[in-house]
């Protein structure tokens, strides 16, 4: 029978109890990472207890309506806050309110009377601020206070008492 001696025994033994030297090997790919910022916009109060309400253009107090009277809502005195994110275009529309025609709004009172009046883009009073084409903008990052300009034309004294109307505004991106 044919065995190790024991110089290859030992000589075994240390090659197994040797480390192995290895050439060491590496890989490298890429990782993709993406974030994707969807275009967004807030808009309505800058309280937070107040979000998505605006507040309220106050025409005042008066005796006659021989002349027009105007109103302006602007910044947090009723103005309408849209902060979209930069470069985000929006559309802000008003509806019509009690009357259900834009072109001719209505403020209602005691015993079913009413007050003409209207909302318009800018202080010239020429364009109605309507529920169809309303007012575009791009967005900032940053709160855009848009002024909304009320004018009751000269008419009839009615009753007595408060008149007031409710309109929606619509904020689309």
């Amino acid at each position: 029978m044919h065995g190790l001696g024991d110089s290859k025994w030992i000589a075994l033994v240390l090659g197994l109890c040797s480390p192995v030297v290895a050439l060491a090997a590496s890989k490298t790919a890429t990782l993709g990472v993406t974030a994707e910022v969807l275009p967004a916009c807030t808009a309505g109060s800058s309280v937070p207890a107040t979000l998505g309400q605006f507040g309220t253009l106050d025409f005042g107090s008066h005796f006659a309506l021989a002349a027009a009277v105007t109103a302006l809502a602007q910044g947090s005195n009723g103005g309408l806050r849209v902060n979209c994110i930069a470069n985000t275009p929006y559309r802000v529309l008003i509806s019509a309110g009690n009357s259900g025609d834009s072109t001719s709004r209505t403020l209602l009172g005691p015993a079913a009377a009413s007050l003409s009046y209207n909302l318009y883009t800018a202080a010239d009073y020429t364009t109605v601020w309507d529920d169809s084409t309303g007012v575009s903008g791009l967005g900032s990052g940053a709160d855009q206070w848009l002024p909304v300009y009320g004018r009751v034309p000269a008419q009839a004294v009615p009753a007595s008492g408060l008149y007031s109307d409710t309109v929606t505004v619509t904020v689309s991106w």
